[in-house]
């Protein structure tokens, strides 16, 4: 299995105030379109396949936008696996401070040869 380029949302923080109102509008349309959406299927107007058929493309359709409108940022394998390596590493930190405590040995982490 490779590993693919993902998309993520990009923190709030991140955004110009431009997109944060962007957002807020778009989210609110979103989510009009998805309660209507859950009503007509409560009400027996949608099947199952037929309400999650559409949820998927206003999810879908919702998405793209967000990705067009730089809400959402790509992250590469190299970057996911950066990230993975930063967050074990961190993991084995908080673990050898409790292992000093307990008198053990340390933990290490190394590549395989």
């Amino acid at each position: 299995m490779a590993l693919e380029t993902i998309w993520r949302p990009k923190s709030p923080r991140l955004l110009t105030d431009t997109q944060k109102q962007e957002k807020l509008k778009k989210d609110s349309e979103y989510e009009i379109a998805h309660l209507n959406l859950t009503a007509d299927y409560r009400r027996g107007k949608l099947t199952q396949p037929e309400f999650e058929s559409v949820h998927a493309k206003q999810w879908n359709d919702y998405e793209n936008w967000a990705k067009s409108a730089g809400l959402y940022e790509e992250v590469t394998p190299e970057q996911q696996l950066d990230e993975a390596e930063e967050g074990l590493n961190v993991q084995v930190d908080r673990v050898n401070l409790i292992r000093v405590e307990m008198k053990k040995t340390l933990l290490e982490v190394r590549e395989a040869k």
